[in-house]
Order: structure tokens, then sequence, then C-alpha cells
């Protein structure tokens, strides 16, 4: 995302800040969250943004960048409509699970749409990763052309990880 948006320069001044080794990367392979979160806030004090706002415009680049290239197939089998989508989520991961190493994929469960609102609980051992999952819906209802609000996140996370409900406003429906 530093990369296509900012350029390489900047992309190593990102690694350099965060210290990670620009060789620290191989395909199809889990990462510990410490680079994640290391390279999410070298990238927003490089980029002159919240970590937040970073992870969110990652999620979004993920979605657009990454599910398109590298998963189209996946996803497309995986539903036609966000609601679908997000329903087959789970099963989704399960089969990404076998080409990862130490892969432990979050959960989530998806309401049906009642008056144009769904929630999404999104489960993860993880923590930190909020506003990516954010980015990540916000893509999707582009991705699936439906266009949405998040109206609220309820942290609802038990010690430790990560239990969040995204309540979703479906407002192209």
């Amino acid at each position: 995302m530093v990369v296509e948006g900012f350029g390489e320069d900047t992309w190593n001044s990102v690694m350099a800040k965060a210290g990670v080794p620009s060789d620290s990367f191989l395909a199809m392979r889990s990462y510990d969250d410490e680079i994640t979160f290391r390279l999410a806030v070298a990238s927003s004090d490089v980029l002159g943004i919240e970590v937040d706002a970073a992870l969110n415009a990652f999620g979004h680049h993920w979605v657009k960048h990454t599910l398109a290239r590298d998963y189209d197939a996946l996803a497309r089998s995986t539903g036609s409509t966000m609601l679908e989508f997000l329903g087959n989520l789970n099963a989704l991961h399960d089969r990404i699970t076998t080409t990862f190493l130490d892969y432990q994929p979050p959960e989530f469960n998806v309401s049906e749409l009642v008056n144009n609102r769904m929630e999404v609980e999104y489960i993860s051992h993880r923590e930190g990763l909020v506003a990516f999952v954010a980015g990540l819906l916000e893509a999707l209802s582009d991705r699936f052309n439906e266009p949405m609000e998040i109206e609220s996140i309820e942290d609802l996370s038990p010690e430790p990880g990560t239990h969040t409900k995204f309540k979703l406003l479906m407002t192209g429906a």
C-alpha cells in the first residue's frame, strides 16, 4: 500500500523507522503482530496520519488489491452480496488456514439484514486490529456496490483478545 501510494523511498523509510529488515517477508506466511504494529506506527509517523487511519487504509487496500489479485476466485465463490460474503467468511478462512503456516483465523458472526441494518461480530485472539476490520468492511461495501455506514463499534473484548460488534447501516438498500 505504501509503495503503491507513496513510492519505494517512503516504504524504505517506514521499514527503517520500524526496524524491520526488507527481507522479513515470505509469501503465504503469517507474521508476528509486533511487526504489523511496528509497521503501522512507522507508517503513521512517516505519512503523518493516525495509527488507526493507517490500519483502516490498509484494510481498504487489502480488499481492493490483495483480495482482488490473490484471492478473487475464492472471494467470488464465497458470496455475491456483502451479507452472503460475510456470512461465509468463516468458511473462507477455514480454506485459507490450509495454505498459511501458523494461521489462526478470526471468527465472524453476522446477523440477518433487518431494516437495512446488520451486526457483524469480530472475534480474534489478536488485539489492535479493529480499525483494519472497519477498513475491510468499508471496502467490501464498495466491492459489492452496497453502500453502508458503520453506525457504531462496540468493544465486547474478553481478556485477552478482541470481541467487537460492528453495527452497519446499509444505506443503498
